[in-house]
C-alpha cells in the first residue's frame, strides 16, 4: 500500500553525481550521497558501471570518498573525507588520497596535498595538475604575516579583515584574498608548483595530454571585480605557459581541448549583458584570434530548479566532432552537441532533465536524469532512447504517492509559455482545494515537469502547485530571458496570466484559498507580488530581495548585477532602484507572510529578509522570520539535513494554517 510522503523522506532519497568514464570509456565511475540524520551531513560513496556487463556494483563503503579521477582504465584515484595532515597541525589544511584497483578492490593511501584541493587531473611522471584555494599574504595587516607558500594560512577567528570585492561569497565564507590557484604537483618529490600568478582566480580547467587549459580572471585589491575571463594553457613538458586570449572580451563558462586544439564556450553579453546572454562556441584560428565555431542563442546549462540534486556535475566534454554540454529547453534539459560544422543537435528528448553525462565507447552515454516523474536514476543513451538501468530511487517511487506534472501552456503579452499544475494526491475532481503558487529563483533559471521533494510533499497534503516559466526564464532566446529594466513588472503581468489559465483549466482550485511563495529571485517576486495584489491569503518568502539599493551595497553578486539590471549605478538614478524594490510597494500589504532566511546568505543578505519582516510588523501585517544560523542561499539544496526538514516543517506549516479549512 502507497504512503503518504513526509517531509523527513528527504533522507530516504539518494543523490547522484560526478559522472566520469574511463579513458577507454569502457567505464563509469560516479558518487552517490545520501542524507545522514545522526551526523547532519551528507555521506558519500563511490559506484562503477561497466559498460562491458552493463552492470552497476559499488565501491566504497562508510561514506569516505570525496571525489575521483582515473589513474588509468582500472585504478582510481580518491580524495577522501578530511582530515588532519601527518604534521599535525590542525591550522594547515590537507587533502588526502587513496588508490583504488578494481582487482582487490581496496583502498590504498598514497600521498596528501598540503593545500584545499578542489579539482585533480594526472599529467603523466607522477605529476597532477591541481586547482586549489591559495591567499595572497594579509599586507595592510599591523602586524605583517609570511603566508607559506600561498596554499595556507591561519584565520583570524575573532574578526574579519575586507580591502577587496568580493571579500566573501555565498556558500564558502569569508574568501577575502582568496584565489583557485593552478598547480603542478608532483607526488614522487612531494613538491606543489604554481602555474599561475597569485592574482589569478581561476574559474574553468582542464587538462589533457599534458597540457592544462584554464580560463581566469586576475583582479587585484581597489579593483573592480568583472565577469570576464582569459584562456591560457599550460604546457607541462616545456613548462610554458601561454596566454590564448585577454580577461577583458568574454565572459567564459568552460574551456577544454577539441581534437587536441583548445576551445571555450563564452559570450561578450554585448546585447542582452553578461546574466543574460547564452554562450556560443569558439576556437583559435591561425592567428591565434578566438574565432566562432558554433553560435547558439539558447541555453548551455541546466537551469531546471529542484531540491533533488547533490554534487557536481560535467559541463562540457569534448568529442572528436563537437562538444557535447547540457541546455535548456523550456522546462527540460537535454544534452545537446555544438559540432564543427556549426550544427547544434539535441541527443536525448526525453520530458524531464538530464543532470550530469559522461561519454562511454561506441556513441553510447551515461547519464543521471530525472524523467517519468522519478527521482535521479542511471541511464544508458543510445541511439536517442534511455534505457533505466539503476534502482537507487526505486523504492520511493514504488512506495510513496506522488502526483505528476500536467503541462498548461498559457499566453501573456501575445506570448505562450509554458507553465506546469501538479494535483493533489487522490485528487477527486468533485472537490475543491488550495493552490500554492511557486515562483522560480534566478532569474535566468526555469522550472519544469520533474520530480521535487517539496512540491510532493505539498500535494500530499492536498494542495494544488502550480508553477511556471515567465519571462526573464532560461530555455528559451536570448530576448526572452531579457528583463534588463523590467524587474518585477513584466514577471508579475506573466504570473498573474498564468493564475487566471491555472482557474480556468482546473475548476477544483479554489480562488479564495491561493498562496504565493518563491525564493531567491523568486523570494524577491514573492515580496513583489504581496505589496501589489491582495489575491494571495498569504506567502513564503525565501532568501529573498527587498531593495535594490541595499543589495547594491551588500550582495556577493557586488555592485554588478544591481548595475546590469537596472542598466545604471545607484547614483546615476536611485529613484529607479527604488522602483524596482518591494519595499517601495510593501505599504499595501495585508497578506501574512512567513520569512525564512539563512544567516549566512551572502547572495541575498539577510538583512533584505529582516527588512521585509520588519516593514510587515510596523504596518501590523501577521509575519513571521525564521533564520537558519550556519546556514548559506542554498539552504533548500544542501543545507544540513535537519535544517532542511526544519525549514519545510515551517512553510507547510504555514500554507495549511491559512489555507486549509479549520477542523
Amino acid at each position: 500500500m502507497e504512503k503518504r510522503l513526509e517531509i523527513e523522506d528527504i533522507v530516504n532519497y539518494r543523490f547522484i553525481s560526478s559522472l566520469c568514464a574511463s579513458p577507454d570509456g569502457s567505464n563509469c565511475v560516479f558518487s552517490v550521497h545520501r542524507a545522514d540524520l545522526g551526523k547532519n551531513g551528507y555521506e558519500t560513496d563511490l559506484f562503477l558501471y561497466s559498460d562491458m556487463d552493463r552492470k552497476i556494483r559499488r565501491l566504497t563503503e562508510g561514506g569516505c570518498a570525496e571525489s575521483e579521477c582515473w589513474l588509468d582504465e582500472t585504478t582510481l584515484l580518491v580524495s577522501l573525507k578530511s582530515g588532519e595532515s601527518k604534521d599535525n597541525d590542525a591550522e594547515k589544511p590537507v587533502t588526502r588520497y587513496a588508490v583504488l584497483d578494481f582487482s582487490d578492490g581496496e583502498l590504498k593511501p598514497c600521498f596528501e596535498i598540503p593545500a584545499n584541493v578542489r579539482w585533480i587531473k594526472p599529467i603523466g611522471r607522477n605529476k597532477f595538475a591541481v586547482l586549489a584555494k591559495s591567499y595572497l599574504p594579509d599586507m595592510g595587516s599591523p602586524v605583517p604575516k609570511r603566508a607559506e607558500r600561498d596554499t595556507w594560512r591561519c584565520v583570524e577567528s575573532d574578526y574579519t579583515v575586507a580591502d577587496e570585492l568580493p571579500f566573501r561569497q555565498d556558500g564558502m565564507g569569508i574568501t577575502n584574498g582568496m584565489r583557485f590557484r593552478c598547480f603542478v604537483y608532483d607526488c614522487a618529490s612531494n613538491t606543489l608548483v604554481p602555474v599561475t600568478d597569485e592574482y589569478q582566480n581561476i574559474e574553468s580547467i582542464d587538462a589533457v595530454d599534458g597540457k592544462i587549459i584554464l580560463s581566469a580572471r586576475r583582479f587585484r585589491k581597489n579593483e573592480a571585480y568583472l565577469f570576464y575571463g582569459d584562456v591560457e594553457v599550460y604546457d607541462c613538458e616545456t613548462d610554458k605557459l601561454d596566454v590564448l586570449m585577454d580577461d577583458h572580451t568574454f565572459r567564459v563558462y568552460g574551456v577544454g581541448f577539441l581534437q587536441g586544439e583548445p576551445y571555450f564556450v563564452g559570450t561578450k553579453g554585448l546585447l542582452h549583458g553578461y546574466q543574460n546572454e547564452n554562450a556560443s562556441f569558439y576556437r583559435f584560428n591561425k592567428k591565434g584570434e578566438p574565432e566562432l565555431f558554433c553560435s547558439n542563442v539558447m541555453s548551455t546549462h541546466n537551469t531546471v530548479g529542484t531540491d533533488m540534486r547533490y554534487g557536481s556535475t560535467s559541463a562540457y566534454l569534448a568529442a572528436d566532432k563537437g562538444v557535447y554540454y547540457i541546455g535548456t529547453d523550456c522546462g527540460c534539459a537535454h544534452i545537446k552537441h555544438a559540432g564543427l560544422d556549426g550544427i547544434i543537435q539535441t541527443v536525448s528528448c526525453e520530458r524531464g532533465t538530464v543532470d550530469d553525462f559522461a561519454l562511454l565507447a561506441n556513441g553510447r552515454i551515461l547519464c543521471t536524469a530525472m524523467i517519468e516523474n522519478r527521482p535521479e536514476e542511471i541511464y544508458i543513451l543510445e541511439n536517442g532512447k534511455m534505457k533505466l538501468i539503476s534502482a537507487f530511487n526505486r523504492e520511493v517511487k514504488e512506495i510513496y504517492k506522488t502526483s505528476v506534472p500536467e503541462t498548461l501552456l498559457f499566453k501573456s503579452e501575445l506570448t505562450e509559455m509554458d507553465g506546469y499544475v501538479i494535483k493533489p494526491v487522490d485528487f477527486d475532481e468533485n472537490k475543491k482545494y488550495p493552490g500554492i503558487l511557486y515562483i522560480h529563483g534566478g532569474h535566468k533559471c526555469a522550472f519544469g515537469p520533474i520530480y521535487y521533494h517539496e512540491m510532493q510533499v505539498f500535494a500530499n497534503r492536498g494542495f494544488f502547485v502550480l508553477y511556471c516559466n515567465p519571462r526573464g526564464s532560461d530555455g528559451r532566446d536570448d530576448d526572452f530571458a531579457d528583463v534588463i529594466g523590467h524587474y518585477g513588472f513584466y514577471e508579475e503581468e506573466d504570473l498573474l496570466a498564468f493564475c487566471d489559465a491555472c482557474l480556468k483549466e482546473y475548476p477544483q482550485i479554489d480562488a479564495e484559498r491561493l498562496g504565493v511563495g518563491g525564493g531567491s529571485y523568486g523570494g524577491f517576486l514573492t515580496n513583489w507580488m504581496i505589496g501589489r495584489t491582495h489575491r494571495f491569503k498569504c506567502a513564503v518568502s525565501q532568501r529573498s530581495i527587498a531593495s535594490w539599493n541595499t543589495m547594491f551595497f551588500t550582495s556577493d553578486t557586488n555592485y554588478l548585477f544591481p548595475c546590469w539590471g537596472v542598466e545604471n549605478n545607484i547614483w546615476m538614478d536611485q529613484q529607479r532602484y527604488w522602483l524596482h524594490s518591494p519595499l517601495k510597494y510593501v505599504v499595501d500589504c495585508d497578506t501574512p507572510t512567513l520569512f525564512i532566511h539563512s544567516e549566512n546568505d551572502y547572495r541575498c543578505p539577510v538583512s533584505e529578509g529582516i527588512s521585509m519582516f520588519q516593514a510587515l510588523q510596523y504596518l501590523g501585517v501577521e509575519s513571521r522570520l525564521c533564520i537558519f544560523h550556519g546556514e548559506s542561499h542554498g539552504l533548500c539544496r544542501s543545507g544540513k539535513p535537519r535544517n532542511r526538514i526544519k525549514r519545510l516543517e515551517e512553510i507547510t506549516h504555514w500554507f495549511e494554517k491559512y489555507l486549509t479549512p479549520q477542523a
